[in-house]
């Protein structure tokens, strides 16, 4: 989602901030590490499934620092209700839909 905000955002003149940028690569982080768990689980020799898995495991630390990251600046609340993530997410897009 927030891949696609920055695309209008820049279509309409605004500027993505360091909060957006960040979360897109939290996404395309996720992403990352779901395409590497289902390729270890489809792999068919312990050759590609070792270089996989460790493909993977770098995959889940690189996004868990991302995660922390976006956490500790505020900019995700992975606690959060979901009204609150709702409520949070409009307030995000105000200034893209005006």
């Amino acid at each position: 989602m927030a891949t696609v905000l920055s695309a209008v955002g820049e279509a309409t003149g605004l500027k993505p901030d360091d909060s957006v940028i960040a979360q897109g690569m939290l996404s395309d982080a996720k992403f990352k590490a779901v395409a590497y768990c289902g390729a270890v689980c489809e792999s068919t020799t312990p050759e590609l499934r070792h270089l996989l898995s460790t493909h993977l495991s770098e995959a889940l630390t690189g996004q868990e620092r991302l995660a922390k990251m976006v956490v500790q600046k505020g900019w995700y609340k992975a606690q959060s209700e979901p009204a609150d993530l709702v409520k949070q997410a409009v307030q995000q897009a105000k200034p893209v839909l005006q």
